[in-house]
Parts: structure tokens; C-alpha cells; sequence
């Protein structure tokens, strides 16, 4: 792990809040990647999508914790069918329009 440095202090206190949501969660900073990496007994859980850590990072991980999968697939759903009505209303309106129906 010689590309990871783990933060254990930061700013806003971000790792010590993260290990209130699960407290095998470790904070680590990818060199090699140039991001920061939330870990649990080593393992990588999810990679921060932000340049720092602040709120946003508790959020996202909280967001998207194992627990919360069937939410997080669920609003996945939701918004790939409400992609596919637009989808279809567009095209239905183009026809109509290229038709003259």
C-alpha cells in the first residue's frame, strides 16, 4: 500500500465522522490516482468523487453503503425509465412533426 497514506486527522474531521457510520472505515489519500479512498478491513469501498473531503463525503458514503442498494437501484430505475419516456416522446414528436401526423 505504498501509494496510499491514510488520513487519519483532517480538516473538518471527515475520518472521524466516516468511522461513526462504520467503524472499520479508514480514510486514505491515492497518491497513484490523486484521490481519496474510504477502505474497510482493507478493502476498497468506494472511492471519494470529490477533490477534498468535507459533508459531500460523509453524504456519498452514507449514500452509498451496501445497506442502501436496493434504494440506490430502485432510483437507478426511476430515472433510466423517466430517460426512456422522454426518449420516446421525442422521437414520437419528431415523427409527427417529419410526417405531418
Amino acid at each position: 500500500m505504498g501509494e496510499l497514506v491514510r488520513i487519519r486527522n483532517d480538516l473538518y474531521g471527515i475520518a472521524d465522522r466516516l468511522r461513526e457510520v462504520d467503524d472499520r472505515y479508514e480514510v486514505y489519500f491515492n497518491r497513484r490516482l490523486n484521490r481519496f479512498e474510504v477502505h474497510a478491513g482493507g478493502v476498497l469501498q468506494v472511492a471519494v468523487p470529490f477533490d477534498r473531503l468535507d459533508a459531500r463525503t460523509v453524504e456519498h458514503v452514507r449514500r452509498t453503503r451496501v445497506e442502501r442498494a436496493r434504494v440506490v437501484l430502485d432510483e437507478i430505475d426511476r430515472a433510466n425509465l423517466a430517460a426512456e419516456d422522454a426518449a420516446r416522446k421525442r422521437a414520437r414528436e419528431t415523427f409527427c412533426a417529419a410526417t405531418g401526423v
